[in-house]
């Protein structure tokens, strides 16, 4: 089932009371060619790769484990790999957006002790 990421739009980002809440998403369907990596160096690769980008301290803690453990570790995971042939994207942002920037902008000051999901990405799309 598609996934979408959405971010819920409080009327209280509005300059007056008479608005309703509303919701913003971003929804990316991909048709995608799929490749199975079967080999322990293969996902050796790609799981230190993995490591490096996303969390780089536990690299020594893999390191560590010893080559029994690992092998043992690999044998349960299934590595793939996708290759986008097709993309389509659906985007919808709040229908008043210009005028309820400002007030999302307070929102989002790490001063006021108050986050909005989303608010980051909302003020970047201007």
């Amino acid at each position: 089932m598609p996934r979408a990421v959405v971010t819920f739009m409080a009327s209280r980002v509005y300059p007056d009371l008479a608005r309703v809440p509303t919701w913003n998403y971003l929804m990316v369907h991909c048709t995608v060619d799929a490749k199975i990596i079967a080999t322990f160096d293969d996902k050796d690769r790609l799981l230190k790769h993995l490591i490096a980008d996303h969390d780089p301290a536990y690299a020594d803690q893999w390191r560590g484990l010893g080559q029994d453990y690992q092998h043992k570790m690999m044998a349960g995971m299934v590595a793939f790999e996708l290759k986008v042939l097709s993309m389509q994207c659906k985007v919808k942002l709040n229908q008043h957006r210009p005028e309820a920037r400002a007030t999302v902008q307070v929102f989002s000051n790490p001063g006021m002790g108050l986050k909005l999901a989303g608010v980051g990405d909302f003020c970047c799309l201007a």
